[in-house]
């Protein structure tokens, strides 16, 4: 929201953090000042009333203590000076505020130069939190300028409203959110400390915040969305996670004839992961290394290949046995570096030389050529 009024020489714009304020929750508040006039501005301090006390015009509780800070810092000091008022004055005696599209040189009365200020003034108002009361609250700003090099100086006043709505109509944090997942107690509620890491199929309970007439929409593992609607407390309980796990909730809420949509996430580890169907282009070992300096890629366990298995490298049996359930067919050369035991026949195109010992089916030594 930007103000510029009839008398002021200068421009404010107020943003709050979160954009709509909610009654008793923390907030924060940003005010920008420029000038985007024709004439060059010079200004001698800027002074901000924060309304407090318990009514609805009021934005603060009373006594409540703000923290008050101004970009550029080497340029602006601010402080609050008493409950609610805060003063920002140019670390020089007066700053310029040139007029857009222009560059110029300024100096105050006394002869000394001011550092010109050509991007403006950031206030920002910050760690406090707002009244218990609805109602539209009204900051007052008050300039000290001078549009003629500081021959004579203005005073202006200009208000900048800031609405503050109850928490549920805010849709503040605390209102719509804090999506968590517990691990299950025995009970299937949630236990106090938050899930990280769970074992496969192990019982969990996923929570949120939301008001009572929400509508929540919870989507994870790729399953159909689960609708929940008028819960007393908002959560899930979860039993079937067999791998890591990404949460979505979304709420929908209608307000003021609208209809309002947040969206929630969380996730979780899985141990030991099942994945049911898996595409992979590449994977990359990074065990130890072989014998041949290749990095092993270990894997504990059978593995069970329905296809063709094509190993373009050395394939080795470990110390058990490699076994083949089919014929081992060698293109090139096929060498035993220890005893070769055949139950069969053996039968060859070509020549088989051999310097160790071959023994027929009667058990009788072989040795030299066979064909």
């Amino acid at each position: 929201m930007s103000v510029h009024d009839a008398t002021s020489r200068l421009t404010y714009s107020l943003a709050t953090v979160p954009a709509t304020l909610a009654t008793d929750r923390p907030a924060h508040l940003y005010v920008v000042v420029s000038n985007p006039g024709p004439r060059d501005v010079l200004c001698k301090e800027i002074c901000v009333f924060l309304p407090t006390g318990g009514l609805p015009k009021h934005l603060l509780p009373a006594r409540q203590k703000v923290t008050v800070t101004a970009e550029p810092a080497d340029q602006w000091t601010v402080a609050e000076i008493q409950d609610g008022v805060l003063l920002a004055q140019p670390q020089d005696e007066t700053a310029a505020f040139p007029a857009e599209g222009t560059k110029v040189a300024v100096r105050p009365v006394n002869g000394e130069p001011v550092s010109p200020t050509t991007h403006g003034l950031l206030l920002r108002i910050t760690d406090f939190r707002t009244n218990a009361r609805a109602g539209t609250a009204l900051l007052a700003v008050q300039e000290e300028v001078s549009v003629d090099r500081g021959d004579t100086w203005e005073e202006h006043h200009v208000t900048l409203p800031v609405a503050k709505f109850p928490p549920t109509e805010a849709l503040s944090a605390d209102v719509v959110g804090d999506l968590v997942l517990y691990e299950a107690d025995a009970q299937d509620n949630p236990r106090s400390t938050p899930a990280t890491l769970l074992k496969p199929d192990q019982k969990a309970v996923l929570t949120w915040t939301a008001p009572p007439d929400a509508v929540c929409d919870v989507y994870y593992g790729g399953k159909p969305p689960v609708q929940l609607t008028r819960q007393e407390k908002w959560q899930l309980p979860v039993t079937d996670l067999t791998r890591d796990t990404h949460f979505r909730v979304q709420v929908t809420l209608k307000r003021s004839g609208e209809t309002i949509t947040h969206h929630l996430s969380t996730a979780v580890a899985v141990e030991e992961p099942t994945i049911d169907r898996l595409t992979v282009k590449s994977i990359k070992p990074n065990g130890p290394d072989n014998v041949e300096k290749t990095p092993y890629l270990r894997i504990e366990g059978a593995v069970v290949v329905d296809k063709a298995c094509h190993v373009s490298g050395t394939l080795y049996g470990g110390e058990g046995t490699l076994t083949v359930g089919d014929s081992v067919v060698a293109t090139k050369d096929l060498t035993v570096g220890t005893d070769m035991n055949v139950t069969g026949a053996v039968a060859s195109t070509g020549d088989i030389t051999t310097d160790a010992q071959f023994r027929d089916a009667k058990g009788t030594p072989l040795r030299g050529q066979l064909s």
